[in-house]
């Protein structure tokens, strides 16, 4: 399961929790109000969503044991011309 810290252009915090075992996403609002939530999904699905959405969106608030062998420091984010 993991946890993600969502911030929204408005300074609004909001937590999204991924569950591989359930196969849901479900998104809360800064009241912790369900605003979305997607069941029946696939571990590769919630793990591409993981990857390709939530870790350049969001920021993990619970980080899988594999990481916490790593080093700590974040890696800064690769430089894309398509923001230049």
């Amino acid at each position: 399961m993991g946890i993600w810290a969502w911030v929204q252009p408005v300074d609004r915090i909001w937590k999204v929790v991924s569950d591989n075992e359930k196969g849901k996403i479900s998104v809360y609002n800064e009241r912790d109000v369900l605003v979305f939530e997607q069941k029946g999904l696939s571990k590769e699905v919630i793990s591409l969503i993981e990857r390709e959405f939530l870790g350049v969106i969001a920021t993990s608030l619970s980080e899988n044991k594999s990481n916490a062998v790593k080093d700590n420091k974040k890696q800064a984010p690769e430089y894309n011309y398509m923001y230049t």
